[in-house]
Formats: structure tokens, sequence, C-alpha cells
């Protein structure tokens, strides 16, 4: 009877090992973050360019992903670039507050070609990406708004270059740790974005409030 009762407990005790363990995993799996729109990647590798870099994703699917670094320097302002496009500036003081925003290096790709806004509110050009309460916007007319005065955004940041994945290339590289996702509180990414000094926002972007992804294809605006 003894060795009976020993054997009923020693399954009930396997049993239960094996549900927590069942549970455990399902844990694991329900902290496991997609790399959608809108989320954050924050750099766990060490070699450049992307030592410490905080990523905005704004694209991800079956052609591969794009988001921009947002806590890296290109060294330049936004009004100075805009001028050697020869854009037409509304006045000088257009000029000056253009000039006091600086260009972020967005990343390696592109170069020679990219150059995104990232602005709050989102708004009518295209093509464009709505991240929440964020837009970001590739079109030459938003550069001519903004030296129009017509543009009607509260806050840009422009970057230079893009971060770009092949199909499948950022899921392996987050397989092998070289990514943390974060899903940023909608309301807190526009203070991450134009309030937060480059250098503090690695650290920032690790304390930010999280919310539900916002799991959007690519939007035209």
């Amino acid at each position: 009877m003894s060795a009976d009762l020993d054997r009923r407990t020693f399954l009930a005790l396997l049993g239960i090992e094996s549900l927590a363990l069942l549970l455990s995993s399902s844990v694991c799996r329900a902290e496991e973050k997609a790399p959608v729109p809108g989320a954050l990647l924050l750099a766990e590798i060490r070699t450049p360019p992307f030592r410490e870099s905080v990523v905005l994703l704004f694209e991800h699917g079956p052609r591969g992903s794009l988001g921009l670094i947002v806590n890296k320097s290109d060294h330049r302002s936004l009004g100075h670039l805009m001028a050697q496009l020869n854009l037409r500036f509304r006045d000088r003081a257009t000029f000056e507050r253009l000039a006091e925003s600086e260009v972020l290096y967005g990343g390696p790709v592109a170069r020679d070609q990219s150059l995104s806004l990232i602005h709050t509110p989102p708004g009518k050009w295209t093509p464009a990406w709505t991240l929440g309460q964020v837009g970001i916007t590739s079109a030459p007319e938003m550069l001519r708004d903004l030296a129009a005065g017509t543009a009607e955004v509260k806050e840009v940041v422009a970057c230079l270059g893009l971060s770009g994945w092949a199909p499948g290339q950022l899921g392996t590289e987050m397989a092998g740790g070289s990514w943390r996702v974060i899903y940023p509180a909608p309301e807190a990414l526009p203070g991450l974005l134009f309030d937060t000094p480059l250098r503090e926002r690695f650290e920032k972007a690790r304390t930010l409030p999280e919310g539900l992804p916002l799991s959007i294809p690519r939007q035209m605006i």
C-alpha cells in the first residue's frame, strides 16, 4: 500500500512539474515580441554602425524590413540640408527654426538618396507611414511645405539613410540575440524622438512604458 501510494505521489508530482514546465514555456513564448511596425529595436550587438542603436521600425513583411536609427547624429542641420537642395524658405525665421533641427543618421543604406522625415502628427503626404502619433514621410513635397511654412507639424526630425534587412534577415538576427524588441506606448514615443537628447535615448528606450504592438501593415496616408 505504501509503495502504491509512493508511486501515485511520484506520478502526481511528475504531472505538476510537467505542467509547470509547460506553463513556463508558454510564458516565454508569450513574451517573445515580433518586429512589427512601430516597434523599437535596441541593438545588442557591438559592431558599427548599429552599436548601441535605437531603430524605429516602420516596415516589416515578406519583402524585408525597414527602419531608422533615431539616436545618432549625421552632424548637419535640416535647414542647411534644405538650403543645399535650393528650397525657397518663406522667411529667415523659418530657415533658422529648421537650422536648429539636427539631421539623424538613419542607417547605412541609400545614404545618397533617402531622406526620411519623422514628425507629429502624421500628415497628408505620400509615400508615408503612420505609427500611432508619429508619421514617417519620404515625400519631397513635405520638404517644400516645411520651407514654405505650410507643413502644419508640431515636431519634425530628418534621417539620412535607412536601416534595411532582406526577407528573413531580421528574424535570423533576433534569434541570434542581436536585437531586443520594445513596443513603446504611443504617448511615450514622441517624447523619445523629439525631447530626449541623443546620447540618452538608448537607455531611455529601455525604460519606456510599453503598450500593445501596432501590428499594422505598410499604410499610405
